[in-house]
């Protein structure tokens, strides 16, 4: 299956399926936050609910008008609010959920419920029973089992190890008895801690709104402090008793100072924070302390993660696996390969999508740079008829805990981008519910491609090659999945969307909610570039042969003197770099302008040509060599249109690497007419770039000698990227 056998356009939709639900009869079923109802009954037709206000009264709903209902967020279901237990523990206290109780009540009541629970497995073998002295057997094998699973968690004097009190017999079946009785619902075990005391307020309604409307001075941008606002309190408290002595009224009573603190403590925190420090510090804030809050517009919360492509699987799955011959079975089980992805939650579009040998932060870092900017190129390399063009500056990322999203470059990117990063408790892949119903989706329609009519008959004709090659290519595959994301996937349906596709979605609610831009150039390469050290001369800082210079420059370097710098470079645009200041990122041109826009692809190519044509390296002129950037300007338009989400990722290393083995001899003159050399020696520049090599290896397809090099010695081995399908001809 390759990109150009994909249909022009999607397939016919489904007939559009409405889902049919279970009413409970213990439900508590409220519309538009008014009208409530229980379940009376449901057949194929839709549902009859009973209203509570009016018994007699019933409506009915058909299913697609539930649906609706449910869809649009106008229908809000309590489970079981009804029974006779949860009716019970609605007089213990207001909380319904064990997240709403204080943390030691929820630690009590959850430590309560793993003994019960335990208790209860082990009657049901007969192990136990409910008599004093088999339960005390039971406790205290329990504890020990507890304190042994502490012990085995962690290092030797880390923390201490704190023990409760074990209940008694008698406790464990108060426990029981009302476990059981509630129908084994955990709130059953919560203890009443909560409503104990003396409840009864001890200061009557006209000192408690005083208190509060005091206390809601504090949060003020001129951040009043509990003990002034006190001061203030007790002030008015006096001003008031002199007025009301004169008319003969109760005295106000003055409110402990714990008192009107207690007042302050139960302001809305965010309130609070927000008037205190602006909303937008309150925003971040409380993203930090929560986790983040439901998303309500483009761009607000995008999920990141990588999938790994199992390729075997699919082809099996789709049927064809059994026909390939073995050498491309034994390919197919040699490639290692990824699919980084970034998704908006909100519209479900697919910002990024990068195939990855592995998933490293410099892989991470490149799929969140994809999804800022326009992805015009890799449509374009795909074929696709529709546009990628959803792009901009995400709120929040959220990912998994693996490395390359907690590693410090990660995380320092999307901080520079003034956005969050938000990573759920492990174990929890509801929390990215998104992103892993996309990966299962998209593995079904790679069955779904593979298993095509046109894969079938190239299996049929024995021609392995041709297809299998279009299985086992990362580029090929790449524009299949770009190919199906863009015209396929962004053009279908989504349930998730109330059956908007996902681009509709995107044009309708970015012009309600317009998100942030993409960064500007320079700010993209400060933050997405790829970061090098270099030191500073008296001809700039020199990367890849180009020498980088500015008068900026030159005083940093009074003041790094010989420390070397962090450079950080576009790959797709050699015309500047960022160098690293005290004050932040400095852009610097390239002293030769007509490297504006090339791409460092372009330009190893170029190199390539050049050391293929001339065999003294060290001795071109410009004319030379932007003749050879022209000339190489038909490559690279084509090689633009072929790179696509496989391409090989460039690091650090690469550009070292590069440096090391192709641009260390590599310099060029303004030529005789055009006046003196303006870049420095070669033994110059060797001093200022990576270690010593003597032949030099473009990473692009060839290995060649420069001039001074003997031909005995040993060629490196090094290529950029880790897989076999990087930048070639």
């Amino acid at each position: 299956m390759t990109a150009s056998q994909l249909p022009e356009s999607p397939k016919p939709l489904p007939i559009p399926f409405t889902p049919r639900y279970r009413l409970e009869p213990h439900a508590r079923y409220v519309i538009d936050g008014v009208l409530e109802l229980v379940a009376k009954s449901s057949d194929d037709l839709g549902h009859v609910l009973r209203r509570l206000d009016t018994p007699d009264l019933c409506e009915s709903f058909t299913h697609e008008e539930f649906e609706e209902l449910r869809r649009d967020g106008r229908l809000n279901i309590i489970r079981e609010y009804y029974r006779a237990s949860a009716a019970s523990f609605r007089l213990e206290g207001p909380e319904r959920l064990i997240s709403e109780l204080s943390p030691k009540r929820r630690e009590r009541l959850l430590a309560r419920k793993d003994m019960v629970d335990a208790f209860l497995r082990e009657e049901e073998a007969h192990k136990v029973s409910r008599s004093d002295a088999s339960m005390k057997v039971f406790i205290k094998a329990y504890l020990m089992e507890q304190i042994a699973r502490t012990l085995s968690d962690g290092r030797c004097g880390q923390k201490d190890i704190p023990i409760k009190r074990p209940p008694s017999p008698t406790a464990l079946r108060k426990w029981l008895r009302k476990y059981e009785a509630c129908g084994f619902e955990a709130m059953a075990l919560r203890d009443g801690y909560g409503r104990s005391g003396n409840r009864t307020p001890r200061l009557d309604v006209e000192e408690r709104i005083l208190m509060r409307e005091i206390a809601e001075r504090y949060a003020s941008l001129l951040k009043p402090t509990k003990a002034s606002l006190y001061l203030d309190l007790v002030s008015e408290v006096k001003s008031r008793n002199l007025e009301r002595r004169k008319t003969g009224e109760r005295l106000l009573k003055k409110p402990s100072r714990s008192a009107f603190e207690r007042v302050i403590a139960g302001l809305n925190p965010f309130m609070v924070y927000a008037g205190r420090e602006g909303e937008a510090a309150a925003r971040k804030k409380f993203f930090i302390v929560r986790g983040g809050l439901d998303v309500s517009r483009p761009l607000e919360r995008v999920e990141m993660d990588a999938w790994r492509i199992s390729l075997q699987v699919i082809l099996e799955d789709a049927g064809v696996w059994a026909k390939l011959s073995p050498e491309v079975k034994a390919e197919v089980e040699r490639r290692r390969l990824w699919l980084s992805v970034a998704i908006d939650c909100y519209t479900r579009c697919i910002l990024a999508a990068r195939i990855i040998d592995s998933n490293t932060s410099t892989a991470a870092v490149s799929t969140i740079a994809m999804a800022v900017m326009d992805k015009a190129r890799f449509a374009k390399a795909a074929g696709c008829v529709t546009p990628w063009d959803q792009c901009g500056s995400g709120e929040t990322y959220a990912t998994d805990n693996d490395k390359a999203y907690t590693a410090f470059e990660t995380r320092a990117c999307v901080t520079d981008m003034g956005s969050e990063m938000l990573f759920p408790p492990a174990g929890t892949p509801q929390n990215r519910a998104r992103i892993e119903r996309f990966f299962r989706t998209i593995h079904e329609q790679l069955v779904a491609l593979f298993h095509g009519r046109s894969f079938e008959n190239v299996v049929a004709k024995g021609d392995y090659d041709s297809e299998a090659n279009a299985v086992i290519d990362a580029d090929e595959l790449g524009r299949v999945i770009v190919r199906w994301i863009v015209d396929v996937y962004h053009n279908t349906p989504h349930e998730g969307l109330g059956g908007e596709t996902p681009r509709n979605c995107w044009i309708r609610t970015t012009r309600l909610h317009p998100v942030l831009p993409p960064p500007d150039a320079d700010v993209c390469r400060h933050i997405f570039g790829i970061t090098v050290e270099r030191r500073i001369t008296n001809t700039g800082v020199r990367v890849l042969g180009l020498h980088y210079q500015s008068e900026e420059l030159q005083r940093l370097r009074r003041v790094a003197q010989q420390k070397p710098v962090l450079v950080r470079i576009d790959e797709g645009d050699l015309g500047r770099v960022s160098v690293r200041t005290k004050n932040g990122w400095l852009t610097v041109d390239c002293v030769r302008p007509e490297l504006e826009s090339v791409s460092l692809e372009r330009w190893i190519a170029t190199e390539r040509a050049l050391r293929r044509d001339h065999a003294n390296m060290a001795r071109l002129t410009e004319d030379v060599v932007f003749q050879a950037l022209a000339d190489i300007k038909a490559f690279s338009v084509s090689a633009t249109q072929r790179a696509g989400i496989a391409c090989p990722i460039i690091t650090s290393a690469d550009v070292d690497r590069l440096d090391r083995n192709v641009f260390r001899t590599f310099a060029f003159d303004r030529g005789v007419e055009s006046g003196p050399e303006v870049l420095e020696s070669i033994d110059t520049a060797m001093e200022d770039d990576a270690g010593p090599s003597s032949v030099a290896d473009t990473g692009i397809g060839g290995t060649i000698s420069s001039e001074g090099n003997s031909p005995e010695d040993p060629a490196p081995t090094d290529q950029i990227g880790e897989n076999d399908y990087g930048m070639e001809d």
